[in-house]
């Protein structure tokens, strides 16, 4: 665990190892209520994030605190209803061929933005159609929240391009946010995982050496970091840590570590992605598809 200690300044952690993430995860001092009294680099870091990941005066769900009673409703929600769709497209259903076919390396790079996130939308509503525009917003709500360069992010506030990005995916999906985020921000993390199958489908004896559960162990792809905020002073492995301490949990690190795949979803943890079978089940339907040719 790394701290970055200015006082009256600043005062974030990095933290990368499992165990660590773990007690984190655990420990309900840290949360997401992000409304501590905190220093001005920390500020400034959640309110980028704030501002990005909410919508109408709403968070994302990825961003609402623990104790939460709508997120825990809506995550339990959402996670029964894709855990009814796992049996039906592990199978590689017909949606899933513009998938598969990019595998096989039938596309372009810029075009599986747009595949992926047709079939997320497509969860949401049957309407759904993705589109150039649909996916410029996705990308610039995951670049927003994390980008270096303080002009473009100025002249995006003040052209309100973030402001039609939100407002646009917001519109596609009647304002349900956990649809937003899935076609705006995880469906990122899906592209990765696609362009990864890509690659392995591309070694002829790799991949009829893998069964379609073994290529997607060898895919999936967590999100780079998560922010957590501490809610009380006290101590954390020998760490004095203060009220409004900012955590960056680098779960996409911590996920390529060996046996530390469950942060790829944050399994069994009160933030555990509600999509934790939907997707691998998605992606194991995808490359089955895409090796049926063979």
């Amino acid at each position: 665990m790394k701290r970055h200690h200015i006082p009256g300044v600043i005062d974030v952690f990095e933290v990368s190892e499992p165990q660590e993430i773990d007690a984190i995860s655990n420990d309900p001092r840290f949360d997401r209520k992000f409304d501590s009294a905190t220093c001005p680099f920390n500020w400034l870091l959640l309110k980028r994030s704030l501002s990005v990941l909410s919508y109408g005066k709403n968070r994302f769900p990825t961003m609402k605190p623990r104790d939460s009673v709508e997120r825990k409703s809506d995550q339990q929600v959402l996670w029964n209803r894709l855990n009814l769709m796992v049996p039906r497209v592990k199978l590689g259903p017909e949606e899933l061929e513009p998938l598969s076919n990019w595998v096989r390396g039938r596309g372009t790079d810029e075009s599986l933005g747009l595949r992926a996130q047709q079939v997320l939308g497509r969860l949401f509503s049957e309407s759904f159609v993705a589109t150039p525009e649909s996916w410029d917003a996705a990308v610039t709500l995951v670049t927003a929240p994390r980008s270096s360069n303080v002009f473009k992010l100025i002249w995006w506030n003040l052209s309100g391009k973030i402001r039609r990005a939100k407002r646009q995916l917001a519109g596609m999906m009647r304002n349900d946010l956990s649809a937003v985020n899935a076609i705006g921000i995880a469906v990122h993390n899906l592209v990765k995982s696609l362009r990864r199958m890509r690659q392995i489908y591309a070694d002829i004896k790799l991949r009829k050496t893998l069964c379609p559960l073994e290529a997607v162990d060898q895919c999936l792809t967590a999100p780079v970091s998560i922010y957590r905020q501490a809610t009380a002073a006290g101590e954390l492995n020998g760490h004095q840590i203060s009220n409004g301490s900012l955590f960056i949990l680098n779960i996409g690190e911590a996920a390529r570590t060996e046996g530390a795949g469950r942060f790829i979803f944050m399994r069994d943890t009160w933030s555990a992605c509600p999509a934790e079978r939907w997707v691998p089940a998605m992606l194991e339907g995808v490359w089955a598809r895409a090796n049926a040719e063979d």
